[in-house]
């Protein structure tokens, strides 16, 4: 069976081959099925350590939908998805090419742009979204979600900093939704593209530089790296900031988000 994966709505029928390919991929332990407290989750299953597919992937199916007559399936990243389904388990080696990391800072925090981060071994190179891509003018289209063309725009001027090409280099991208967009061009440019965990080196350093961006165009060192937070602590850091961006800085609101309204 041949199932389109860029549809919302599944099949009874293309569920259960859905989850027959998951459950072989589970056995040869690439996967691994998660439990989660959802009354409306069919299965969920998620990469496992080590093995070519990344923790932070993850396929959940939820229940019937009698209205839209069908199943719905959410995934990290189809590509991945449809290599399970058709058993192609040695496409999870990756190539024998050095590794650039791309990972973002800023995105969720309510002042300021978004900044790509890419590194090699050796380096960090940055550039960062405007603010003005995040703010609701009508100028620059934020709705229209122009922001993401631009971090992937910026990304590749990074790369050919690199000098990377595919047949030189593969990639390693963080999940997050802004990367979502630069990591299907960079496939369609012929790159090996991995969504990983980004650790280490490229993490540091790119929070370190955001904060120092944000301390320069805000006038205070109010970032926060919620990867060091506690869950319970970032609504408040997060209106503090955004209650300060408001009084001293309103130009660095991210007004575009419906969380810094009102």
């Amino acid at each position: 069976m041949r199932i389109d994966l860029t549809k919302s709505i599944f099949t009874p029928e293309e569920i259960d081959f859905i989850l027959h390919k998951l459950k072989k991929a589970s056995e040869r332990g690439l996967i691994t099925r998660r439990s989660e407290n959802n009354d409306y989750l069919v299965a969920s299953f998620m990469g496992a350590e080590d093995q070519g597919i990344t923790p932070k992937w993850n396929v959940k199916i939820y229940t019937y939908n009698k209205k839209k007559k069908g199943h719905s399936l959410v995934c990290v990243d189809k590509q991945v998805l449809r290599r399970l389904l058709d058993e192609d388990y040695a496409s999870f080696i990756p190539p024998d090419l050095e590794a650039l990391r791309i990972d973002d800072a800023g995105w969720g925090y309510p002042l300021c742009g978004v900044m790509v981060g890419i590194a090699d071994e050796h380096q960090v190179r940055t550039a960062t979204v405007p603010i003005e891509y995040f703010r609701d003018d009508g100028e620059n289209g934020f709705h229209t979600k122009r922001y993401l063309k631009k971090y992937a725009q910026l990304a590749l001027q990074l790369l050919d900093e690199f000098g990377a090409t595919p047949d030189n280099h593969r990639i390693e991208i963080c999940t997050g939704y802004v990367n979502q967009t630069l990591r299907e061009e960079l496939r369609r440019l012929g790159y090996d593209v991995r969504v990983v965990e980004i650790k280490g080196m490229l993490q540091d350093k790119l929070e370190d530089l955001y904060r120092a961006q944000v301390l320069m165009e805000v006038g205070s060192d109010i970032y926060y790296d919620p990867k060091d937070m506690q869950k319970s602590e970032i609504p408040r850091r997060y209106r503090e900031s955004l209650a300060y961006g408001k009084k001293h800085c309103p130009d660095q609101v991210k007004t575009g988000w419906e969380a810094t309204r009102g």
